[in-house]
């Protein structure tokens, strides 16, 4: 009984895992193997078919297109900011660097719907406050159509990412310039070396794992986030900020073909779990450096 109880102990979670994690995924695999519709059921096996089918859309290229930029302008944006902040949260010190920490972190545990809410009010081509602030700055003449716009949907979906994600960033940041030996930076001061040449010889050096690692997780993250761009766009206009989570929903639930929904669903799992075996490599090089 006692070289059981471990495994009985363990027996609820991995259940749970099984119904939520691994049950979802092989029935995706089916379905996408599969011609199904939410209207008219599952009508036989397709093979390869669903893929050959989203790879042929023009909107699947649009989305991935989309998607590539949203991720990677998000991610290096935010950690070009996430960067400046914890410098200058790192030459302060006591209460002050406490208080300011806890004032830049709080986008980071907004909930991504709520924050998609935020912004879109705030972008709002009739009562948004950013159209009154550059309309008083005399930056602008009348209301502009922010997230109406094709050329402008994206960028705006893209700050609102950087907005939530840089203070994680900031965070990971500040913990990696604590961590770096103060006599590097005093021998290099008795070398005569400038700030600007601590910064690079000795500031980003020792932050090279911290920054491999926030931008595989920023990447995968961007790559993966559904609720903010429906929340603000819904893709649109004119699909100028579709991305692949949203079109996942397209076609499962708008186009009723959860067959193609599943097939590009497994694309990007398959994506996702390419960065994330780059991610695990990162950790583990930085466990045994």
């Amino acid at each position: 009984m006692k070289k059981s109880t471990p495994y009985l102990l363990l027996l609820p979670a991995l259940l749970f895992t099984l119904f939520v994690l691994v049950y979802p995924l092989v029935q995706n695999l089916i379905n996408s193997a599969r011609e199904v519709s939410l209207i008219r059921g599952a009508n036989g096996w397709v093979g390869a078919g669903n893929y050959l089918r989203v790879f042929q859309d023009s909107l699947f290229w649009v989305s991935f297109r989309n998607t590539a930029l949203y991720a990677l302008l998000g991610t290096l944006l935010s950690l070009l900011i996430g960067m400046g902040f914890a410098l200058l949260l790192n030459a302060r010190a006591g209460k002050v660097t406490t208080v300011f920490s806890f004032l830049y972190t709080i986008p980071w545990v907004i909930s991504p719907v709520v924050a998609g809410f935020a912004w879109k009010w705030l972008l709002n081509d009739h009562f948004g406050i950013i159209n009154y602030w550059l309309i008083s700055a005399g930056l602008l003449r009348e209301n502009y159509t922010w997230l109406g716009n094709p050329g402008t949907a994206l960028l705006c979906v893209t700050i609102a990412r950087v907005w939530q994600f840089y203070p994680f960033a900031m965070v990971m940041f500040l913990a990696g310039l604590q961590a770096i030996p103060q006599e590097q930076y005093e021998a290099a001061a008795v070398d005569g070396a400038t700030a600007f040449r601590r910064f690079f010889h000795i500031t980003l050096p020792n932050l090279r794992t911290v920054t491999s690692v926030l931008l595989v997780l920023g990447v995968i993250w961007s790559f993966n986030d559904f609720n903010m761009v429906f929340v603000m766009t819904r893709g649109g206009p004119i699909n100028a900020s579709m991305v692949l989570p949203v079109l996942v929903r397209e076609y499962s639930f708008v186009f009723f073909d959860l067959g193609k929904g599943s097939a590009l669903s497994t694309v990007i799992f398959l994506l996702l779990a390419s960065l994330s075996f780059v991610y695990i490599k990162v950790l583990a090089k930085r466990q045994s450096a």
